[in-house]
């Protein structure tokens, strides 16, 4: 039998409050933590009910993850940042499958608070929190400070405004959390990307999502650096706007930070915030317009790029994310009534192994039914039709069909 939603909640108005604006934001937050947190779609991790038990697993399993077909998808985050169930919960992974990272993250967590020195621990953890997060800001960075678990543990989350090296990133994050044991933590905090380096098949561990705590009534509050006669701690609607009003930053090249005395209320003053732009999205022909297209010889051939074509995406991705979109996606036949020997997942592997060879830029390789939301398409094929601001547009259109067509132009 399903578990109601929010059972454990129950009696709890102010925590059932949180809940519904979570929901309510849920589609934002999930536009947002694609462009902004996915560093790779093909693998995650999931919070499981099992006999009342709680775990986490890796999914897909590793049979399937080459195929392609289960993926960090807008609807996933989505039942993730709604929460209705323990089991929606997702981690995701602080590494991409060419080795940069988007964020980085510092888990200074308490994950036992009965244990006899339990205060002591979170004012490490306080003191430690803060500093580092002090000393971010001072490099012009934008930490978020997350309140994790409700109960003394913390996270110090980062965004990118790029995607950096992976080894990069680690000695920055490394470098941050190095004076750990000057602050009496019991333990080094995790730090994520949590690995230097990392093999083709290795996948080290995940950080779960901001949103509903898996094992306990609490939701994740931002630390609010503003605060005056206001909250010390956002909760619900303010917590996940000042989430999404985080602004991306460079990642700086510094040998050594400088120490500051760990107290809390000696933040400096944070820098107004502004709200993400929000960049267009160019959907990019593959076959004849990037890869150079003749005669068709199978979906596993792509020719080599179209001369100056690299040039061209890169120019054109410092003003609008690339959406690739290819009819090798779609599961069609092929041209001459070929079926394809590969799934839809399969293929789009193939396309990505391509354009990352070849040094093209590019957001994602669209997969999917329909239309896919973009401000203009590139194609070596496509016919523009703007019939609401040019009276001859359906002409226009049509005569550009023909030619398409081989065909004999229209008598008018």
């Amino acid at each position: 039998m399903a578990r109601q939603p929010f059972v454990e909640f129950a009696g709890n108005k102010r925590l059932l409050w949180i809940a519904e604006e979570w929901i309510r934001y849920a589609p934002r937050l999930a536009e947002w933590a694609m462009e902004r947190i996915v560093n790779r779609r093909d693998v995650w991790s999931q919070y499981t009910i099992k006999n009342d038990r709680i775990s986490v697993v890796m999914l897909p399993i590793k049979e399937r993850r080459k195929l392609g077909t289960d993926m960090v998808t807008i609807t996933k985050l989505e039942r993730h940042f709604s929460g209705r169930s323990p089991a929606h919960l997702i981690g995701l992974h602080s590494i991409s499958d060419h080795a940069t990272c988007k964020w980085f993250a510092i888990d200074i967590d308490l994950h036992d608070e009965s244990v006899p020195n339990a205060d002591e621990i979170i004012e490490a953890n306080k003191a430690a929190t803060f500093e580092w997060a002090g000393r971010l800001r001072d490099m012009g960075m934008d930490p978020l400070v997350l309140d994790s678990n409700g109960e003394g543990g913390f996270h110090i989350w980062v965004l990118l405004d790029d995607e950096y090296p992976l080894a990069d990133v680690y000695d920055f994050a490394d470098q941050i959390r190095s004076d750990w044991a000057d602050f009496g933590l019991p333990r080094k905090p995790e730090i994520f990307p949590p690995k230097r380096a990392v093999g083709p098949d290795d996948l080290p561990y995940t950080l779960r999502l901001a949103g509903r705590h898996h094992t306990r009534p609490h939701y994740t509050r931002v630390y609010n650096f503003d605060f005056a006669d206001e909250n010390e701690w956002l909760d619900g609607g303010d917590a996940i706007e000042a989430m999404m009003a985080t602004r991306p930053a460079k990642l700086p090249k510094v040998k050594g930070a400088k120490k500051r005395s760990p107290n809390l209320r000696e933040m400096p003053v944070k820098a107004k915030k502004t709200a993400p732009v929000q960049r267009p999205r160019v959907c990019l022909d593959l076959d004849g317009v990037i890869a150079t297209y003749g005669k068709w010889r199978g979906f596993d051939h792509i020719g080599p790029p179209v001369p100056g074509a690299v040039d061209f995406a890169r120019q054109l991705s410092e003003v609008a994310d690339i959406i690739v979109f290819t009819a090798r996606c779609s599961g069609d036949p092929g041209p001459e009534g070929d079926l394809p020997l590969l799934t839809t997942g399969q293929m789009r592997i193939k396309v990505i192994e391509w354009l990352e060879k070849h040094h093209f830029p590019y957001k994602d390789v669209y997969v999917g039914q329909g239309k896919p939301r973009v401000a203009a398409f590139i194609d070596d094929r496509a016919v523009s039709c703007s019939p609401q601001t040019d009276a001859d547009a359906f002409d226009t259109a049509l005569d550009s069909v023909y030619k398409i067509l081989g065909r004999k132009a229209r008598k008018r």
